[in-house]
């Protein structure tokens, strides 16, 4: 099990990489509304090294072998990328004029706790992915009742989003259950949370594929 976890995360990384390098060309080349995207594959490539640097031992966090902090900074640029893509690309009047209040209000509540608390940003914590997570479902859920309506924008963006972010909310919820199981119990259930990972960044890529099948079409008129 822990042979094809190795391999599945190898494949994972690679994708990452390659979704990285697509995203970066199709910005520079002018695509506004990938940028939100770009920014989330950058903070997700740094997130990922600076965890593989901490598991090899080539440095400590405060003097504690812990990628927790991390987790904690990932949360918050997770958070506030994807709700930047999603402003960009819904269009309801209503949504635009109460987006910041929203996105603002959630990161006060997920955030405080850790003023008060500044240990936590040491130990893994849910709170503020708990408090993200379910905003972003709720954008996402209605960028899809604005696709069906619109025929266009980024559905296969908003599958690989939706299917991640409700993997990622089920996870932690059923965290606590893990403990006390058999070490195969748990490298089956990474194994299964690594799934949709390859999943969400098939998905970008084939987005991205799609764009610049667009302006080569476009150049050859």
């Amino acid at each position: 099990m822990e042979t094809i976890f190795d391999n599945l995360t190898v494949v994972y990384f690679s994708l990452l990489i390659f979704d990285f390098v697509c995203y970066s060309i199709a910005v520079i080349i002018g695509k506004n509304d990938f940028k939100p995207i770009f920014l989330y594959l950058i903070s997700g490539v740094f997130t990922e090294v600076m965890s593989k640097m901490i598991t090899r031992d080539y440095f400590l966090v405060f003097g504690e072998k812990t990628n927790a902090p991390f987790f904690f900074l990932f949360s918050i640029l997770q958070f506030l990328f994807l709700s930047y893509f999603f402003k960009k690309v819904i269009t309801c009047s209503i949504f635009k004029k109460y987006f910041k209040y929203l996105v603002l209000a959630v990161l006060i509540i997920g955030l405080v706790p850790y003023v008060f608390n500044p240990s936590w940003l040491l130990h893994f914590s849910v709170w503020l992915p708990f408090m993200t997570i379910p905003l972003l479902l709720f954008f996402s859920t209605y960028y899809f009742i604005e696709l069906l309506k619109n025929k266009k924008g980024y559905p296969f963006i908003n599958i690989g989003l939706f299917l991640i972010l409700g993997n990622t909310l089920i996870f932690l919820m059923t965290i606590q259950f893990y403990e006390g199981v058999s070490s195969y119990v748990r490298d089956f259930l990474r194994t299964l949370h690594i799934f949709p990972l390859i999943v969400l960044h098939l998905l970008f890529i084939y987005e991205c594929l799609l764009y610049f099948k667009s302006q080569i079409r476009r150049s050859t008129i």
